[in-house]
Parts: structure tokens; C-alpha cells; sequence
């Protein structure tokens, strides 16, 4: 059994409405993503993806497509925010989703 890790980083923004900080406030954080896919080898000897789990760019295009694509450059808010905020979100922005949590306040 073989693992294999791959590191993608992304830049996101979020807030926190309601929190007595300023992480109340829109601001941006950089993320690191790590993607850990274990499996076999392919053991066909003569095949060009022989002695590989998954190709790496497979992997990539896989996590770019699913994950950083749709969330790099994006906006990140908790479903309890100010329905006048949402609304104008739904007119002025492309890239913005809503969670059942909030992303942590860094300490």
C-alpha cells in the first residue's frame, strides 16, 4: 500500500457577523489544502502510468476542478448571515457560499 500527498494552497475571504473582533469584518486568509489518496500500485509493466497509485496530474486536475476552483478567490459565510448581506451578494458577486459553521477566529 503505497500514500501519496499532495499540497494545494488557495486564497479565500470570510467573516465572522456577530463576533466581538474584528474577524466580523470580510478579510482573507490563505489555505492550505492536503490531499492524501492511498492504493495500490498499477503493476502493468509496459503501461505508462506502471508503479503509479493515481497520476499527479490526474490528482490536480481532480482537486483544481472540485475544490480550489470553486473556492479560491471566493467568499465563505455562515447560513446565519444578514439576509441584506446575502441579497447583496446575489447582485454583486460571482464566487460566495454559505456553511452551517464558521471557520474558526485564528488566535
Amino acid at each position: 500500500m503505497i500514500r501519496l500527498t499532495k499540497i494545494f494552497d488557495f486564497e479565500m475571504a470570510h467573516a465572522l457577523p456577530g463576533y466581538d473582533g474584528s474577524c466580523k469584518n470580510i478579510h482573507g486568509h490563505s489555505f492550505r489544502l492536503e490531499v492524501t489518496v492511498q492504493g495500490l500500485p498499477l503493476q502493468q509493466s509496459g503501461h505508462p502510468k506502471d508503479g503509479m497509485v493515481i497520476d499527479f496530474k490526474d490528482l490536480k486536475a481532480i482537486v483544481n476542478r472540485e475544490v480550489v476552483s470553486q473556492f479560491d478567490h471566493a467568499l465563505l459565510l455562515p447560513q446565519h448571515a444578514p439576509a441584506d448581506l446575502l441579497e447583496t451578494l446575489r447582485q454583486y458577486s460571482e464566487r460566495w457560499y454559505c456553511c452551517p459553521f464558521n471557520l474558526p477566529a485564528k488566535t
